[in-house]
């Protein structure tokens, strides 16, 4: 026999396993206490009424324990018992009831009339009334592990009972096993048994070993079930604690966890109808708690997943903690915000995709103003000479050369500007993100530069919507003003001065040539943009996404503004055609025909475009030969000086290059505009317009300074160049930086040569100036000498 360690409590109890109540004066609590068997008699002259033998492990009775008076109930429950022998039923009538568990018994004697056995199971308990008087007692059973109590509302007595089958105590209170890989077969349980690795119950209150099923598909087999229909393998999620798991077939998610979240360099979006966060997130806390407060949150997402997208500049895409609940949603790098972390935050503003931190305002203010006198005195010089032409010197001075430079560079920048706006994304490295602010000032992108204003005033933002308006409006009103200022002129020349008619022509006829002039600089600046601006409202712009994982929701974004929704731009798009057809192919149209009708007319009636005349025979006349000046005399019109700007540094059969070098330029950045850089065909065209122009350039060679014609073939090469390395595409980092730094230095070529060309130039005007004086000087200091002598 096992030893007895348990104490014997004593106290009056009322008993009601049905309706009959019955009054014990004791009882004897002997469970938890590992008996194996007890002696013959051991309750012999022992006043209990009620014993509870539960939770021990006896396997056999087979002698009496009571004495021949014994009225009593034994709770043997949660024993293995396999047989009960005749011995242990009193000799006499008294009252005997047994409570067991009968799903073990073999061998059950035969009770007398006053004794009855009953079968303990998930729905059978005993129960056990204590009177309200007998607080020790209830006390006691409210401490007990696996019984709970509760109070009568109408007896005030306490009634207590074991936890059935399928339930555990947790804090005096029974609650049913969880779902997961859990059950109970036993009453009076402090803890639920587990499943067998592999297996789960489906829901709650598991009583038998057989209801643990198999873990669904996906899940891994060799782990115990735990709180969840067992774990998923790697590289699948769920959407449901106790359903399946699906692979995790889209690229950037992270499913660790058992769940979706970003890793770094994607994005996804939370914001649409389909898809819902603040659910996603409570799922989310619900799948990391790995105890029974799992209930407490929901275990099922029921709306779909938001679809994810690589972002175009992965460092922008940091999402840190993105397995948090605070995370989930992703996380932008500082300075980024909006779809696919593209747009800049407030405080920052764009350079070649890349958002910097805004300077101080006195530094932007002071940038705008360098910038600025920069463009002001850059105009000045180039036009400067087209402006004031003067006949009798047809020579090219050092401004029409430099005037000519300024073209070649402005073409290049112009279009590599585009071109790196397109691609930068995926391309070039943090190095050439300082490179955007030279583009902006190189190729006089007049909204580059107030890009920048944003950093003043939030409001100053320049987005594609209002380039849009503001490139249709410009050259219209820049034609208004001309327009205005030459009435202007008139009416004053005429009303106010006087003039006589031949004096007031002459003069009219100087405004409208510098006015043209302006004007003429001013498209050839603009157009390239203006029609860019354009190009980014067709419908082609827009790019159209899926949201949601496995679902058909989508929208259509800019993509040169993913702020903008495409839906709203039909009107603008309208606008886009109409401003192709009027102004777009209009423009080269116009130039070519206003060109064609001063350069290709017979030498008895006009000057030809290049500083030659042909003069019939086999010889060109020089330009400051007697005859070239005498037919400038008599034929004093000419090219205008306002047209001169285009056509002066060409040869003559190559009168009309100027548009073609026009027309190239919105061809290299009109599909990249319309399509994105990332089209093959896109690619594909751009790489081939850029061949083309290069080679045709080779063979014609239609500038007349060799210099001018080999930098031009310099700068379509290194546009060529960009394009090559950027349709091929780059993984590694080092590669990516040593690409960057071949092309910024390309890219800066251009710009050393003309500069140190500018230099020079004003040096070798300084030093001729000096001698100059020098000499001035010199006879002025003889006159005098001579003056002295002559006065002696």
């Amino acid at each position: 026999m096992a030893v007895i360690s348990s104490t014997l409590f004593a106290a009056s109890t009322f008993l009601s396993p049905a309706t009959d109540q019955r009054s014990f004066p004791l009882s004897r609590l002997l469970h938890y206490n590992k008996l194996s068997s007890l002696d013959g008699g051991v309750f012999t002259n022992i006043p209990a009424k009620a014993i509870f033998l539960y939770h021990n492990i006896m396997e056999m009775i087979s002698v009496n324990w009571f004495d021949t008076h014994s009225d009593v109930r034994v709770y043997l429950f949660n024993n293995p018992i396999r047989n009960i022998s005749s011995e242990v039923l009193p000799k006499i009538n008294t009252t005997l009831e047994i409570f067991v568990n009968c799903s073990t018994l073999e061998r059950l004697p035969t009770f007398h009339q006053t004794s009855n056995s009953f079968c303990v199971n998930e729905v059978d308990v005993p129960r056990l009334e204590i009177a309200s008087y007998q607080h020790q007692l209830s006390e006691s059973f409210k401490a007990e592990e696996g019984w709970e109590c509760s109070s009568s509302l109408f007896t005030m007595n306490t009634v207590c009972y074991p936890c059935p089958r399928g339930t555990y105590d947790n804090n005096s209170a029974c609650r049913e096993c969880p779902s997961g890989g859990f059950y109970q077969d036993e009453i009076g349980a402090t803890v639920c048994k587990r499943c067998d690795v592999g297996t789960f119950v489906n829901y709650t209150g598991g009583i038998t070993l057989r209801e643990c099923e198999v873990c669904p598909d996906g899940t891994d087999l060799n782990k115990p079930a735990g709180y969840r229909a067992c774990v998923c393998k790697d590289d699948f999620t769920r959407i449901h604690r106790f359903q399946s798991c699906q692979y995790c077939r889209h690229d950037g998610l992270n499913c660790s966890q058992d769940y979706q979240h970003l890793m770094s360099g994607f994005y996804w979006n939370w914001s649409f109808p389909t898809v819902n966060l603040t659910e996603y997130q409570d799922f989310v806390e619900n799948l990391r708690t790995e105890n029974i407060t799992y209930l407490d949150t929901p275990i099922e997402y029921k709306h779909r997943m938001p679809r994810v997208f690589r972002c175009p500049r992965s460092q922008s895409c940091k999402n840190p903690n993105s397995d948090t609940r605070g995370g989930l949603n992703g996380q932008c790098d500082e300075g980024y915000r909006g779809w696919q972390c593209i747009k800049c935050q407030r405080g920052y503003f764009p350079v070649l995709n890349s958002c910097r931190k805004c300077p101080q305002d006195w530094i932007v203010s002071l940038e705008i103003l360098i910038v600025s006198v920069l463009i002001i005195v850059t105009l000045t010089v180039v036009l400067w000479p087209h402006s004031r032409k003067d006949l009798r010197q047809y020579t090219r001075s050092y401004a029409n050369k430099f005037a000519a430079r300024i073209k070649i560079m402005l073409g290049f920048y112009q279009v590599i500007r585009e071109l790196t706006e397109s691609f930068s994304d995926t391309l070039w490295s943090d190095t050439l993100v300082y490179l955007g602010n030279v583009f902006s000032l190189l190729d006089f992108n007049i909204l580059g530069v107030i890009a920048r204003l944003r950093c003043l005033n939030e409001n100053l933002t320049m987005s594609p919507l209002l380039q849009f308006k503001i490139s249709l409006i410009t050259p219209v009103s820049t034609a208004m003003l001309s327009l205005t200022i030459y009435i202007v002129c008139k009416v004053y020349l005429k009303c106010w001065k006087h003039s006589d008619p031949r004096e007031l022509t002459a003069k009219l006829d100087k405004v409208k040539s510098k006015l043209c002039t302006v004007d003429l600089f001013f498209l050839f600046v603009t157009y390239p943009p203006t029609c860019a601006a354009i190009f980014r409202m067709y419908p082609t712009t827009c790019e159209t996404f899926n949201v949601v994982q496995d679902g058909n929701y989508s929208i259509s974004l800019l993509r040169s503004d993913v702020d903008i929704n495409c839906e709203a731009l039909n009107n603008y798009q309208i606008v886009a055609f109409v401003a192709t057809s009027l102004y777009v192919v209009p423009v080269p149209l116009i130039l070519l025909y206003v060109l064609w009708g001063h350069c290709r007319r017979d030498l008895n009636h006009q000057l030809p475009c290049t500083g030659h005349i042909s003069t019939g025979s086999d010889n060109d006349v020089p330009v400051n030969s007697p005859l070239m000046n005498e037919l400038r005399e008599k034929h004093h019109h000419g090219v205008p000086a306002w047209l001169d700007f285009l056509c002066e540094n060409y040869q003559t059969e190559f009168w009309y290059w100027e548009v073609v070098e026009l027309l190239r330029k919105v061809i290299q950045i009109m599909f990249i505009s319309m399509f994105g850089w990332i089209n093959s065909m896109v690619k594909l065209f751009t790489i081939s317009a850029s061949i083309i122009f290069l080679v045709t350039n080779v063979k014609v060679f239609p500038m007349k300074d060799r210099f001018e014609q080999l930098l031009q073939i310099f700068s379509l090469s290194v546009i060529l160049t960009n394009v090559l390395v950027a349709a091929v595409p780059t993984t590694s980092d080092g590669y990516v930086t040593m690409l960057s730094t071949f092309l910024l230095t390309l890219d800066a070529v251009i710009f050393i040569f003309i500069a140190g060309e500018a230099v020079v130039a004003m040096y070798r005007i300084g030093k001729r100036a000096t001698i100059s004086r020098r000499v001035k000087g010199a006879v002025i200091r003889r006159y005098q000498q001579i003056a002295r002598t002559f006065k002696v």
